[in-house]
């Protein structure tokens, strides 16, 4: 005869290989887009994982839905650089440190970019996933040099110069159109906010 908590037990057991399930398609999925595969299979996504294919129907019936839940796992990944960011040290210790971080998120995050680029133009839910990580981005920026900014002859134009510079669209022209490596980028975006910042 089963004991009382059993039942409890059996449910607690099934939710949690469900978790475990579901971490790892997002995980499979996160591996294959930082391998530049920006559109891979649902059976490519279940060998990564090891589970089967319509394991990945039943925890995430529409692709839209498995790229937001990769999406939020993949900020997680990046959250405690953003931690570092915060202190009033001088300009360059700010500058130094900002764009540390803001080149590693943008280039961790160039094929989730870019897949999320196939989708966003039929995803409501994508683009406005895009957006959020857009705005914190800018919120960001105009935080760590809220200074500069104040002090600016026009302090909205310099807010947005610093947006648009340390933009992910603006990371992406500097490695893809200008063909930069990861350092002449960075050090191309710390020029740029030097440029936008520094009168």
């Amino acid at each position: 005869m089963t004991g009382a908590g059993g039942g409890a037990e059996k449910v607690d057991g099934r939710r949690e290989r469900s978790k475990r399930t579901r971490a790892a398609i997002v995980a499979a999925l996160t591996d294959l887009l930082d391998e530049g595969r920006i559109e891979p299979t649902a059976a490519d996504v279940a060998k990564r994982a090891g589970v089967a294919v319509r394991s990945i129907a039943q925890h995430f019936p529409t692709r839209e839905e498995l790229l937001l839940a990769v999406a939020a796992h993949h900020g997680e990944r990046l959250e405690k650089d953003h931690e570092a960011l915060e202190g009033g040290e001088s300009f360059e210790q700010r500058l130094d440190r900002f764009v540390a971080v803001r080149a590693r998120e943008l280039e961790a995050s160039r094929a989730m970019r870019g897949a999320a680029a196939v989708v966003q133009a039929r995803s409501p839910s994508v683009q406005h996933a895009l957006q959020r990580a857009a705005e914190r981005r800018r919120e960001e920026a105009a935080r760590v040099f809220a200074v500069e900014i104040a002090r600016a002859s026009d302090p909205k134009a310099t807010e947005r110069t610093v947006a648009l510079v340390t933009s992910g669209r603006a990371w992406d022209a500097l490695r893809t159109e200008m063909r930069l490596g990861q350092k002449a980028a960075r050090d191309q975006l710390a020029m740029s906010l030097r440029c936008a910042l520094v009168r």
